[in-house]
């Protein structure tokens, strides 16, 4: 009689555990591959970042310049012919596309950056850095656009029968009032100049703007200051008039000596009247030529110191922020 062996009830146990190591294990394998193919897949998005957008981020930057000077060089050509700002802007048109589409380039290569970084949520030096980067370079397009989209308003300004050009009214009147009447007319047309200007997205000329705004008030009340002045002293002239005659009248009738200590004191009174106007003319009279003759230098710092300066800031800046964000990369591909 053959006796069948005992089944032993631990053999579906170990069965079922050996398959759950295998499975483990294989899992554990799929789990470590592809952690290895995120991780090369990352540093290979890491590099072309570095190597490929950031250099088209550069490039494109280097484009800016050349094409906002080509610009603002055709505009200034094409209304010195002369021609109207309408005229002008028409004649300046191919270079306003192209420098547009350099912006729009440079735009592009941003978005690149920006969007295709590959570096994870954990890579907050890599995003922070691409954040400022970002801020820095978006702040110089937008400054470039705004130097280009305003040059017509601010180049008009002073131009004859244009914006400010009614402010210098000194020859044109015949006297002091008539300067301060003529001044206050002129301003009227200059302040609505002034105010577009303000809303440039470029700072140099809104700085421009509200300093030229202020002028344009000392001005007229310089002018109004200096008419009055000028009045008072035809008024001092008519009261010494009158003042010669009590004193031949009284001189006459052979007056008390209390009649003429009054009129001494009174004398005394309009003299004080007289020192103070003429202060106060002076005062204003050279505050008034000092604001006419720095108008030109004014103009002339925009693009001399202002746009210069604006521009040696962003040129620092960019680079940096750039060097920043390379130096980030390497040091996660490094890991």
């Amino acid at each position: 009689m053959t006796i069948e062996p005992v089944r032993s009830k631990r053999r579906p146990v170990l069965i079922a555990l050996a398959i759950a190591v295998v499975l483990a294990v294989v899992a554990s394998a799929v789990v470590i591959a592809l952690t290895n193919f995120a991780g090369q897949q990352r540093k290979e998005s890491l590099a072309l970042l570095k190597e490929d957008r950031l250099t088209s981020l550069v490039e494109a930057r280097g484009k800016i310049q050349p094409a906002v000077n080509a610009y603002l060089a055709a505009y200034k050509k094409a209304r010195n012919v002369p021609a109207s700002r309408e005229d002008a802007e028409k004649n300046s048109a191919k270079e306003r596309d192209e420098f547009q589409q350099a912006v729009d380039s440079a735009r592009t290569a941003l978005n690149d950056v920006q969007t295709g970084n590959g570096a994870g949520g954990e890579a907050e030096t890599i995003a922070v850095a691409i954040t400022q980067l970002g801020d820095s370079y978006q702040a110089y397009l937008d400054s470039m656009e705004g130097l280009v989209e305003s040059y017509p308003q601010f180049e008009g300004l002073f131009r004859e029968d244009a914006g400010c050009s009614g402010l210098f009214v000194g020859s044109k009147a015949a006297n002091l009032r008539e300067r301060q009447t003529l001044l206050a007319q002129a301003a009227v047309p200059c302040r609505e100049a002034v105010n577009q200007l303000k809303k440039s997205k470029n700072i140099s000329y809104v700085e421009f703007a509200r300093t030229l705004d202020n002028e344009i008030a000392q001005l007229e009340s310089h002018a109004e200051t200096t008419a009055k002045s000028e009045e008072n002293y035809n008024e001092f002239v008519r009261l010494k008039d009158e003042y010669v005659k009590k004193i031949d009248d009284a001189t006459a009738r052979n007056a008390p000596e209390a009649e003429y200590l009054k009129i001494a004191d009174e004398l005394k009174a309009l003299n004080t009247r007289i020192r103070n106007n003429r202060s106060e003319f002076d005062f204003a009279a050279k505050r008034y030529v000092s604001g006419v003759k720095d108008m030109p230098t004014l103009v002339e710092d925009v693009f001399s110191k202002n746009v210069a300066a604006q521009i040696k800031h962003h040129d620092t800046v960019i680079p940096v922020r750039v060097q920043v964000l390379k130096d980030a990369i390497d040091a996660e591909l490094a890991e």
